[in-house]
């Protein structure tokens, strides 16, 4: 199955009638990735809080903790 992918950065609509290329669930945010091509890839906001944690731990922040604590709550993701 191909998964979903642009080259363009998505449109507004567009994005919300994606999934999420990692657990299927309806996109609402999307990321790109140079090893990836730089193709943007739909990611739910459960996912996008996921993978911002974990470049936030990746980096050592000592703050990680509290700051996805904060973004999930911006994007109404319960951890």
């Amino acid at each position: 199955m191909k998964r979903a992918g642009s080259h363009e950065p998505y449109t507004e609509d567009a994005i919300r009638r994606l999934k999420c290329v990692r657990c299927g669930a309806r996109a609402k945010f999307q990321w790109q990735c140079c090893a990836d091509g730089n193709t943007w890839r739909p990611i739910c906001p459960a996912c996008d809080v996921e993978l911002n944690a974990l470049v936030l731990l990746w980096m050592r922040d000592p703050e990680a903790e509290a700051k996805v604590s904060d973004y999930a709550q911006q994007k109404g993701v319960l951890l």
